[in-house]
Parts: structure tokens; C-alpha cells; sequence
């Protein structure tokens, strides 16, 4: 009898183990995502003896399978006996960065002072959005954890994108300082040009050079964004020659009109930085003198500058100490200045009307032999040689600005 109750309780005690469930840690996995750069708490640290680290590495498999209930069972039980194991605070601090409780996760980072504490911190400032925060973090861990250089990397990456996003739309003295941040994250070729292009527009033009450098020993030098910076530096630079020789392949080479319209303006910046000061000053003029209009009409009308066989002008008192004297001269030698047969005085700083303008226009068409001036009535001159008349935008008594007469000069001269 006693054996077989023995045999019993054995079956019975079989019967029950074979009903209890057996609770086996997950297999090792390969987290994904972001997840994957919580790296072990144990990196760099002492190992654990035999048993914890059995028991520590059943806890970390629960947290990467992403069962936080069993995990945190299993690493109280080995907290019952090994209270101050860093690790496990560790262990916790990522399962609260799994479930973006980041403040529960910060506190306990804040007491440990390890390579695995500063990447958690990092993963939080990212997930947070502060990236610079977290490169911040990682480049002090660069070598000391398995993830550091492909995280900073990554990080470096977004940095890059974002500040060269922002400076796209930002005013230029951001943007500057954007683009030079962005080319200290990845030395690329558009934030290279774009920050040029911003120099060249704050006018800073050796700046903007130097950051092109870079460029002109490679294959980007032909890109036709970098020669037409390197032509707007020169132009910024006084040197209009160098400037035009550039435009002018640029025109030939892409066919795009606006570089053959950047071109011309370039030559017409060029032939005003020749001008003589007094022509500068004409131009600039809110109303124009007898004078100023005499050195336009000499500057912009080639025909009236290389006139040959005039006669000697008559000669006027009052042109001494004038800005222009010898274009008022040339002006009265072409007849369009009449000098007072009394006075002997011709008026060089007589305001020049809207109305008289308009009379003087039509006149030098008709001296300087005009094929549209030919056989047409005064008042019809300037309509049929299709030069702007002054008196359908202003009244017969406004005075007439140097920009606004030099742009109907340069109509007169098409047609001489």
C-alpha cells in the first residue's frame, strides 16, 4: 500500500508541473527603428557575475520584444538582491523611452554617470526634437558605443537638411549664417552656390568668392550658376571686362535670354563707370539743367559726340565754371543752344521743362539728319520716329528728371 500511494503522488505531482506554465525569456531579438539605438545597459560596464547576467539578459530580451509587465518583473527580482546595479536603472530608463515617458526616463539617467546614461539622454533630446541636443550627446560618445558614429551621421544629416531649408526662405543675413552652419555639416555644392549668391547680394563680394573656391578646381567650375556668380563678383569688383567675357559664353552656351539681358546691363554699367563725373551727376539729377541735358544728350547720342565739320560755336559768357562747359559748346554748335546776340548768354542753368524737352528731342532728330525726321511736321517728329515724348507723361511745365531724359536719349540714338 505505501508503494502504491508513493506511485501516486509521484503522478500526481507530474500531473501538476506538466499543467503549470512555463514562463521562458523571448528568443534574441534585433530591434528596429529608432529602438535600436538603446543600446544594452551593460555596454561598457564590468560584467555581471554568471547567475545575473543569465537572469539580467532574460529582462533585456523582454524589453526589446517590447513585454514592458515581464520585463519589470524580472528585473525587480534581481534588484531584490543586487539593489545598486546600475544596469538596472538603465533597463527601466529605456522601457520609459519606448513608451515616450521621458521625464521618468530623464530622473533616472540624471543619477548615473556612464556612456549608456549620456546615448539615452541623446535618444531623448532626439525624440523630443532638439537634434542638436542629441549630436551634442553623441559626439562626446564618438568610439565608445557601437552606435555613436552611425547615429552622429545620421544626425549630422538632418541638421544639413534642415538648415538648408531654413535658409531658403530666410532674409539673407540668416540665411548666411544657416548656409555657413549647413556647410560645416556636409561641405555640398548648393549651399556652396546659395550662400555665394547671398554674399554677392549683401555685396560681399571677396567673401563670396572665397566660398567658391572650392569649386573652381573641380568639375563645377562650367556650371553656369557658378559662372554667372563669379561675373557678378566681378562686376561688384570694377572689373566689367571680366564680367562681360563671362556673360557673353554664358549667352552663347546655354541660348537663355536672361544672360544675353544681364550682358547688355553689364555694358551699360560698364560704359557709366566711364563716365566723367559731371555725366554721372546729370544722370542723378532730379530735374535736369540746359546743362545736364547738354552732357546726356553728348554721352548717350554717339552721333552727336563724333559730329564732324561743325562750325565754331558762338561764343557764350556764362559757361564759365559749368560742369559740362564743352558739351554745352558742342550743344551750340550743333544748333540745338541758341546764345542771346546781346547778353551773349545761353542759360546753362535754365530748367529744362517737360515742354522744352520735347522741343529739344525733336530738334536734335531733325539737325542730326533723321531719316524719320525727314519731311515731318516738329510736333510729329518724336511720334513718327517712335521716340517716348515727354509731354504724354508729364505736364508742358514739370521738370523732367536725368534718368527719364537719358532713357529718351538712348531712343534718339537708335534712330541716328
Amino acid at each position: 500500500m505505501n508503494v502504491r500511494l508513493l506511485s501516486c503522488w509521484v503522478a500526481g505531482l507530474l500531473i501538476l508541473a506538466s499543467c503549470t506554465p512555463v514562463v521562458t525569456p523571448p528568443p534574441a531579438v534585433t530591434p528596429q527603428g529608432e529602438d535600436r539605438f538603446l543600446i544594452d545597459p551593460r555596454t561598457g560596464a564590468a560584467a555581471l557575475d554568471p547567475q545575473t547576467g543569465a537572469k539580467f539578459e532574460a529582462a533585456w530580451r523582454y524589453v526589446l520584444a517590447g513585454n514592458e509587465l515581464e520585463a519589470r518583473r524580472r528585473l525587480d527580482e534581481i534588484r531584490r538582491k543586487n539593489p545598486s546595479l546600475p544596469q538596472l536603472a538603465l533597463a527601466e530608463a529605456a522601457l520609459d523611452i519606448q513608451a515616450s515617458r521621458f521625464d521618468a526616463a530623464r530622473a533616472k539617467l540624471e543619477k548615473l554617470d556612464s556612456p549608456v546614461a549620456r546615448v539615452y539622454e541623446a535618444e531623448i533630446a532626439l525624440r523630443q526634437g532638439d537634434t542638436r541636443r542629441a549630436l551634442e550627446f553623441y559626439r562626446a560618445m564618438t568610439g565608445v558605443t557601437p552606435t555613436a558614429n552611425e547615429r552622429i551621421a545620421q544626425l549630422e544629416t538632418t541638421l544639413y537638411e534642415q538648415l538648408l531649408a531654413q535658409a531658403k526662405s530666410a532674409p539673407d543675413a540668416e540665411a548666411i549664417a544657416l548656409l555657413r552652419e549647413a556647410l560645416a555639416f556636409r561641405a555640398a555644392v548648393e549651399p556652396r552656390i546659395l550662400l555665394a549668391r547671398k554674399l554677392v547680394l549683401q555685396r560681399s563680394f571677396d567673401e563670396a568668392r572665397r566660398e567658391l573656391d572650392p569649386l573652381l578646381n573641380s568639375g563645377e567650375v562650367d556650371r553656369a550658376e557658378v559662372q554667372e556668380l563669379l561675373a557678378e563678383i566681378d562686376v561688384g569688383r570694377g572689373r566689367y571686362q571680366e564680367a562681360i567675357v563671362r556673360y557673353d559664353r554664358l549667352a552663347r552656351r546655354t541660348k537663355e535670354p536672361r544672360y544675353a539681358q544681364r550682358l547688355d546691363q553689364i555694358k551699360e554699367e560698364w560704359s557709366a563707370a566711364n563716365m566723367p563725373s559731371h555725366y554721372r551727376a546729370a544722370v542723378e539729377s532730379p530735374a535736369i539743367t540746359r546743362a545736364d541735358l547738354a552732357v546726356l544728350l553728348y554721352w548717350t547720342v554717339p552721333s552727336i559726340r563724333f559730329a564732324r565739320n561743325l562750325g565754331s560755336p558762338t561764343i557764350a559768357v556764362d559757361l564759365e565754371d559749368v560742369g559740362g562747359r564743352e558739351e554745352m559748346i558742342r550743344a551750340i554748335a550743333i544748333g540745338l543752344y541758341d546764345v542771346d546776340p546781346v547778353t551773349r548768354r545761353v542759360g546753362p542753368l535754365r530748367t529744362v521743362t517737360a515742354e522744352r524737352l520735347s522741343r529739344h528731342l525733336a530738334r536734335v532728330l531733325q539737325l542730326r539728319g533723321a531719316a524719320c525726321a525727314r519731311g515731318t511736321a516738329a510736333d510729329k517728329v518724336l511720334a513718327t520716329c517712335g521716340v517716348a515724348d515727354p509731354l504724354a507723361t508729364f505736364a508742358p511745365d514739370a521738370t523732367v528728371s536725368g534718368r527719364d531724359a537719358e532713357k529718351m536719349l538712348q531712343q534718339v540714338a537708335k534712330q541716328l
